[in-house]
């Protein structure tokens, strides 16, 4: 007799970012409209996972557990994100490298999902990403950049496709969360979501300079988004009491931030899913290019971008874009629609995928 088919989806899932989570929400939502196959996710904060999105879900660190898992499943979903990368450490790369030589081992099926590819700066990590995906089933990639990376490591089959996280859809309830945050939805809004990142301390300083000068030309109110919990917390905090704005009150889901993105009338970040949010939901963006996956999606969009070397001329930037929005968003208009048809054939693939497999 024939058991379900069993889905394992790997990724940064369970650390409380918005971005990962948006992606494993989008993953989940789709595969269960099109199949019944039994869902295991891998992730930090299993009972958080397995509550927020309806699925089974093992410690990705649980290695005997996680090994039973892949052993008997019929496909692993690797992605989306950002997973194949060395930017983090090399000890990450390695790990997400390991799920999958472990189902290549056991000879399931296994599908790179909507990722972003890179950057892999030292050649040791192209040499491991080469060898654990040479041979694998299907690998779609959210950027034309990851397949051109891809290809000049020698894996050509590629698909470029989207982020999963445009088949999402925003909260209805977007005047309650705007009520929530000391809002009126009738008010102009400018949504920030910032970072700390390595060695650039001075980027919450710069911004809140920034931001103040801004605030002082522009009649819209600032709201500063928390993608990552509590990363983001502290710095948001803090520049929202130096300039007196308002700071998001609690973590919200990703339907929630796509709810209240959807009311703003810019957006400023750097976190890439706040910009992917934004894109989503129509509303421009100016992005500060701190890693060249945010570059690449701006370019993308047609959106405004900065460099981080360049936020002396943040506030300048930004007071262009808000000048600008109508015509950003125009460019949206044009742009979107085809990402997420594309975002919705990773989910089409990978149930086509699943269903060639054979019976056990």
């Amino acid at each position: 007799m024939s058991h379900p088919k069993r889905i394992v989806i790997s990724g940064y899932y369970g650390f409380s970012n918005a971005g990962d989570e948006a992606v494993l929400s989008a993953i989940v939502r789709g595969l269960k409209s099109q199949t019944s196959a039994e869902i295991t996710v891998l992730s930090a904060s299993p009972e958080e996972t397995a509550k927020t999105h309806g699925v089974r879900a093992l410690p990705r660190m649980a290695m005997s557990e996680v090994t039973r898992a892949l052993k008997d499943c019929d496909l692993l979903i690797s992605g989306g994100g950002s997973l194949l990368q060395d930017a983090t450490s090399l000890r990450s790369l390695a790990y997400y490298l390991a799920i999958i030589s472990l189902v290549k081992r056991y000879r399931r099926k296994v599908m790179i999902l909507g990722q972003g590819i890179g950057p892999l700066r030292r050649s040791i990590s192209r040499r491991m990403v080469k060898r654990a995906l040479t041979g694998i089933d299907l690998i779609t990639v959210r950027d034309a950049q990851s397949a051109e990376l891809l290809a000049e490591m020698g894996i050509g089959v590629v698909k470029v496709t989207a982020d999963p996280t445009f088949m999402l859809e925003p909260s209805k309830d977007a005047d309650g969360l705007l009520a929530e945050a000391g809002l009126a939805e009738e008010e102009d809004i400018i949504g920030v979501a910032l970072r700390e990142w390595g060695e650039r301390t001075e980027v919450g300083a710069e911004a809140a300079k920034a931001l103040k000068a801004i605030a002082e030309k522009c009649p819209a109110k600032m709201l500063l988004l928390t993608m990552q919990t509590p990363q983001d917390e502290a710095q948001a905090r803090e520049i929202g009491r130096e300039i007196g704005a308002v700071v998001q009150p609690r973590p919200w889901t990703a339907e929630e931030l796509l709810g209240v993105i959807s009311r703003c009338r810019l957006v400023i970040g750097m976190r890439l899913h706040a910009l992917i949010f934004a894109a989503s939901v129509g509303v421009p963006f100016l992005g500060i290019e701190y890693d060249p996956k945010v570059e690449q999606f701006i370019k993308n969009a047609g959106q405004e971008g900065i460099k981080l070397d360049e936020m002396a001329s943040l506030a300048e930037k930004a007071l262009g874009a808000w000048d600008t929005r109508d015509g950003l968003a125009l460019k949206l208009k044009e742009a979107v629609p085809a990402m997420k048809e594309a975002a919705s054939e990773n989910i089409r693939l990978a149930v086509e995928l699943l269903a060639d497999g054979q019976e056990r």
